[in-house]
């Protein structure tokens, strides 16, 4: 793997997106990396509990290239959101329990692959956003199931349909992280609880994560198909491809 990097140390797996210099930014490429490192620590009975992070203090993973827009239409959207829908299933029915160590930017399918995870744990500097209607769409790795399911249902439409990103403070307040850390102590505070629940195994906490997921599951699986189906139809018209090709003519001027 070149853009994503897996320690397993006393029983806490550690996955982390490694592409600091593009914000841990998400490319094909790295979302098959992510799916690579979970496949591969669910082969180790040594794991009990898994975090999933990215490099550097400024991104967990900062969205992903949104100039891939210009190239879909609705067969190929179609295939990329299920992409990434089956790799956070991948972290969502991991057998263990996953911590997302979100520690800066957390924009678009990065807050998805937070979605996904167990428990979230955020840096003061933490920002969390889904932007997608921004680009004439909207999550489709998940988003629009596991945010209200977390958040309840108003507090999840405004953050899908304004587009409008929340702070730590905020995202606390709403119950979508179960703690707010200062940067200095971030990193410690998350190993801190993987130590407390890796302790605690290894069986009974696969079987409260199995527990746990399987139930969900029956809510979110049939919703994930139409989140697909629907995510495929915004590419029938050239929406998306105009508001990328606005923003980018934009930023050169």
């Amino acid at each position: 793997m070149n853009q994503v990097l897996l320690e397993i140390d006393r029983g806490i797996a550690t996955v982390t997106v490694n592409r600091p210099e593009a914000m841990n930014a998400l490319t094909m490429e790295t979302v098959r990396e992510i799916g690579q490192a979970f496949n591969e620590l669910e082969k180790d009975p040594s794991v009990i509990v898994a975090i999933l992070t990215g490099a550097g203090e400024k991104a967990f993973i900062a969205g992903a290239d949104i100039s891939i827009f210009l190239t879909l239409d609705q067969s190929s959207a179609q295939a990329g959101s299920q992409a990434g829908q089956i790799v956070c299933d991948k972290i969502a029915y991991c057998s263990v329990p996953v911590i997302a160590a979100v520690n800066g930017l957390a924009f678009g399918g990065g807050m998805e692959f937070a979605l996904a995870c167990d428990i979230r744990l955020a840096s003061e500097n933490a920002v969390f956003g889904q932007q997608e209607v921004l680009w004439g769409t909207f999550p489709g790795w998940g988003g629009c199931q596991r945010l209200p399911w977390l958040v309840g249902r108003s507090d999840a439409m405004k953050i899908i349909l304004t587009g409008e990103p929340i702070n730590a403070a905020e995202a606390y307040r709403i119950g979508l992280v179960s703690g707010v850390y200062p940067q200095g102590q971030f990193q410690e505070q998350v190993y801190e609880l993987a130590q407390k629940i890796a302790k605690n195994g290894p069986d009974n906490i696969r079987y409260a994560k199995k527990a746990v997921a399987q139930g969900a599951s029956y809510v979110t699986q049939s919703g994930l198909a139409l989140e697909n189906e629907l995510w495929g139809r915004c590419f029938t018209a050239d929406e998306p491809k105009k508001r990328v090709k606005q923003f980018f003519a934009r930023n050169r001027k």
